[in-house]
């Protein structure tokens, strides 16, 4: 009777067990989809190895080419800006005097007064807008919390 038992547990265990058939088909996806993921980053690297062999044999000769000749023309434009601030420079030193020194020193009081109030009024400025911004943040965050115990209530 005992054998009987085995023998139909075994059947039972042949036709309704699908876990061998599942492990074999699991296996098989795995091996497939790493053969495919192989495939995928070496067409890739391939991909990013043309791009640095195009980069090294055009685009930085093409580079260094186009760069010399505007840094040439950029050296003598900052050359040419430099003679005239010099010149300018020299006329203003050979005009002034000890008056005009007072009325300079005067005028440099005054715009350091000007600039200390800027900076003043910058700051506040500056504060005003981060507090703008941080009532914001917070009205975002409590609209987003809202919005997402709305979802969870809805869900439910």
């Amino acid at each position: 009777m005992t054998d009987i038992l085995k023998d139909l547990c075994d059947i039972w265990e042949r036709l309704f067990s699908h876990r061998p058939f599942l492990q074999g088909e699991i296996k098989y996806f795995l091996s497939e989809f790493d053969k495919k993921q192989y495939r995928a980053d070496e067409e890739n690297l391939k991909k990013i190895g043309e791009l640095i062999d195009d980069l090294k044999e055009n685009k930085i000769e093409r580079f260094l080419e186009s760069s010399g000749e505007n840094l040439s023309s950029l050296n003598s434009t900052i050359n040419e800006a430099l003679n005239l601030s010099q010149e300018i420079l020299d006329q203003e030193n050979n005009i002034i005097s000890e008056e005009e020194l007072k009325t300079k020193e005067e005028l440099h009081e005054k715009r350091q007064k000007e600039l200390e109030t800027f900076k003043s009024d910058l700051k506040i400025r500056y504060e005003s807008i981060d507090k703008d911004i941080e009532d914001k943040l917070e009205a975002i965050k409590v609209n987003y919390e809202e919005a997402i115990n709305k979802l969870i209530a809805d869900n439910q």
